[in-house]
């Protein structure tokens, strides 16, 4: 394939995700991975393509993928993100605890002494709700004050993955 008809295949997946068209959008993005052509910056849009496709093994598979990557490419904020999206999807989905606090585990190390940031944010939620779930109370009450501070104070009102997409690593 040349330049053009790859740049066409991953292009033609985001304008069927952008529509909504889930089914398509993920058998274009599969049939672009197949060949190599989905590239970092896609993996967010892969990966919530695959869940509203109802294909959740891809969805965490994707998710590991991007975390993999972004630590490699040293941004952890972005891995920390994308380790958090894993968690959420594994505690919604799954209800699987241990490898839940695992991925919550790896997002907290990563954001260990940084500022305030999306994925700081969305790490006290998916906390949260793992305290909740697991029958914890006192224990998610810590999580709901300062890392939702960001959210709060954000004019900006965007999708959790647009801040993890423009990471790019």
């Amino acid at each position: 394939m040349t330049d053009a008809v790859d740049e066409t295949v991953v292009q033609r997946a985001h304008d069927a995700a952008s529509r909504g068209d889930w089914g398509a959008a993920f058998e274009l993005f599969m049939s672009a991975d197949a060949d190599g052509l989905v590239g970092p910056d896609d993996l967010p849009v892969l990966g919530e393509v695959a869940y509203a496709a109802g294909h959740l093994d891809v969805t965490i598979e994707v998710w590991e993928r991007a975390y993999a990557l972004c630590v490699e490419a040293g941004d952890t904020d972005a891995a920390a993100g994308a380790a958090v999206r894993v968690a959420m999807h594994l505690l919604f989905d799954t209800a699987l605890m241990a490898p839940v606090r695992g991925w919550l585990a790896r997002a907290e190390r990563l954001l260990e002494g940084g500022g305030e940031t999306p994925a700081n944010a969305w790490l006290a939620v998916v906390r949260t709700y793992e305290r909740m779930l697991s029958g914890d109370l006192s224990g998610a009450r810590p999580w709901t004050g300062g890392r939702l501070s960001w959210a709060r104070s954000s004019t900006r009102r965007r999708a959790p993955s647009d801040e993890w997409q423009k990471h790019g690593c």
